[in-house]
């Protein structure tokens, strides 16, 4: 009896990764089918509001000289009806050509402004629009990164889910427009298909959670402010909204016909940092928002379920971890291992990689975009899985330092590659 209590914190580990493996595998497939063969789509798609409401678009700029010259000429070709819709670039604490490039946009648009923040002011996205978004009175608020590119009917496809009253969010496709640079842009190509066109699709079609991304997306003011609205104090406010969304019964509608481009990271450097940001947010809204989706009644067991695998999303990866060294070490402990675990550990760690870069996701994903040829790289997926899997373990450790220590995370963006602000 004694060996087996000492062993308890081995099957802990074992039981809590066999039961997330499961799961993740399960839902993996059961989404990838789903998407293969439903032919059902948003039924937001083809929808033409009798009135269009007011919109507030918020651009958070940061040393965007690179890119945000483009993002505003498109902005200006978007088809919205001029007298309803106001652009609002956040421009926050630069100290490149960023506000320059701003503001000579804004001397020939008058739907758009300029707001400049001090430079002692607290840094990072959730910051800047915090300090702005109390002074809004649109109806809805859209956000959107500097790098991005909308096309000029996206503003439209994002607003007009707006009419259903239970909707307090929307979430538009992110597609990369510098796929072919580099290895690690292809490979990114591919999470982003797999993550949009069968996760966030299936979770949209089914009636689960689709995730509000932060940019490329919408969110009904009003709603906001029934939720207890803008924290600035959240690293990551995208999921810190869907979550407090979810839990008061509103509704979050992913559309995968709004498309929007954006920019990935071309190193791998910019690459781990960016996931340790988002892991690390994410993860602090795991410890947050876990026990009070398991008590909510009346949103029904499976959404609940797959909200909780959704929180889990960077823990898993660190469990697989910690699972196949536990693995290795436990027979050390006994001359005759009264169970052998490996397996297990292979199978979760191999599904942990997979977590990242979703394979029959991928597979479905290109099917459905009918670029087909983009599959042929799945076999090198495991590099930049590896490489996601680090950084969400890294940030998973330095959240529980940082708990401990009262220390808290350093906010920084992401570098951008572009040449040209145009």
């Amino acid at each position: 009896m004694a060996e087996y209590l000492a062993a308890m914190p081995f099957f802990i580990i074992f039981g809590a990764t066999t039961l997330l493996t499961t799961v993740f595998l399960i839902r993996q497939i059961a989404f990838s089918l789903y998407i293969c063969f439903t032919r059902r789509s948003s039924k937001f798609a083809d929808l033409i509001p009798h009135r269009w409401p007011t919109v507030t678009v918020l651009i958070p700029a940061h040393n965007e000289e690179l890119v945000i010259g483009g993002c505003l000429d498109a902005m200006r070709n978007l088809d919205y009806p001029r007298d309803s819709l106001s652009i609002v670039v956040i421009n926050d604490r630069s100290t490149d050509r960023t506000g320059e490039i701003a503001q000579a946009r804004a001397a020939i648009d008058p739907q758009m402004r300029v707001y400049s923040r001090s430079a002692q002011a607290t840094p990072g996205k959730p910051a800047a629009i915090g300090e702005v978004i109390n002074q809004i009175d649109s109806e809805i608020v859209v956000f959107f990164d500097a790098d991005y590119l909308p096309t000029p009917p996206l503003l439209k496809l994002l607003v007009a889910p707006f009419v259903d009253p239970e909707v307090g969010a929307t979430m538009g496709r992110v597609v990369p427009y510098n796929t072919n640079v580099n290895l690690l842009t292809k490979l990114i190509d591919l999470e982003r298909r797999a993550g949009y066109a069968v996760d966030q699709q299936a979770r949209a079609l089914l009636n689960m959670l689709p995730q509000f991304g932060g940019t490329v997306g919408g969110i009904r003011l009003s709603a906001l402010r029934a939720i207890g609205g803008w924290r600035e104090n959240i690293l990551a406010e995208d999921t810190d909204l869907t979550y407090r969304l979810f839990i008061a019964g509103w509704t979050v509608e992913y559309l995968e016909h709004a498309m929007c481009y954006e920019e990935s990271p071309e190193t791998w450097q910019v690459r781990f940092r960016q996931v340790c940001r988002w892991a690390y947010g994410h993860n602090e809204c795991a410890l947050k928002y876990l026990l009070p989706i398991l008590g909510i009644r009346g949103l029904g067991l499976f959404r609940r379920i797959d909200a909780i695998v959704v929180l889990l999303f960077y823990v898993y990866p660190a469990l697989t971890l910690v699972c196949l060294f536990a693995s290795l070490a436990y027979p050390l402990f006994y001359d005759y291992p009264p169970f052998n675990f490996t397996a297990l550990s292979v199978l979760s760690f191999f599904v942990g990689f997979g977590n990242f870069s979703p394979y029959f996701q991928i597979a479905v994903a290109v099917q459905r975009d009918r670029q087909e040829d983009a599959a042929a790289l799945m076999p090198l997926i495991f590099v930049s899985s590896a490489i996601s899997m680090l950084a969400s373990s890294y940030a998973l450790l330095l959240l529980i330092k940082n708990r401990l220590s009262g220390n808290r995370f350093d906010w920084s963006k992401t570098r951008r590659f572009r040449v040209s602000s145009t």
